[in-house]
């Protein structure tokens, strides 16, 4: 009885586990166990800092690049500037997440107020979100930059209970582990 409830654990296990880590793969830059997300009534808050051994203006640079952000982020197909203003862009992004057997298919559009080497706004305008909200601080540290993230999600698609925020946890350390990446092999 214990033996088939623990095959059956494991078997639970290998369908949900994080698809397309091989044991060979270098450990990301970001762990998931690192993001704090918590299940609001209808979405998703997430917390996340981090350090980015290289200086503002770099980590900016990558934080701002989104017409090449889909080269180095691997759950995007497109990132593009749709519209350029002084400091205000609108950015359409797509993508697909993927953990276990979960694949979702996803596309935002956002308004984003830059204040330029410190802050990055992000505003919900379209895609498959009903409610999205994001802030990234920057801030100079003696070898490196602190960054802050802090975001408020609420998708038009369903994501079950149990594996919604280990899902939104997981993709948000691949999505900031690749940036980092990113940031280091720039420097």
């Amino acid at each position: 009885m214990v033996d088939s409830f623990r095959s059956g654990l494991f078997a639970l296990w290998l369908l949900l586990a994080p698809a397309g880590v091989r044991s060979d793969e270098a450990v990301p830059a970001i762990e998931d166990r690192q993001v704090h997300v918590e299940r609001s009534r209808h979405g998703f808050s997430v917390d996340l800092q981090m350090h980015a051994p290289v200086s503002p203006s770099l980590a900016w640079a990558v934080l701002t690049d989104f017409d090449h952000m889909a080269a180095f982020v691997p759950n995007l197909k497109s990132s593009r500037i749709v519209e350029h203003g002084e400091n205000t862009l609108k950015v359409n992004q797509s993508g697909t997440a993927r953990y276990g057997i979960v694949t979702i298919d996803f596309e935002s559009v956002r308004d984003i107020r830059l204040i330029p080497e410190r802050e990055i706004r992000s505003h919900g305008v379209g895609g498959n979100f009903k409610h999205m909200e994001s802030t990234m601080h920057l801030e100079p540290e003696a070898d490196g930059t602190r960054l802050q993230y802090h975001a408020d999600v609420e998708p038009e698609f369903w994501l079950p209970p149990l594996i919604g925020p280990a899902a939104v946890r997981h993709e948000t350390a691949e999505q900031f582990s690749a940036i980092l990446q990113e940031m280091v092999r720039r420097r």
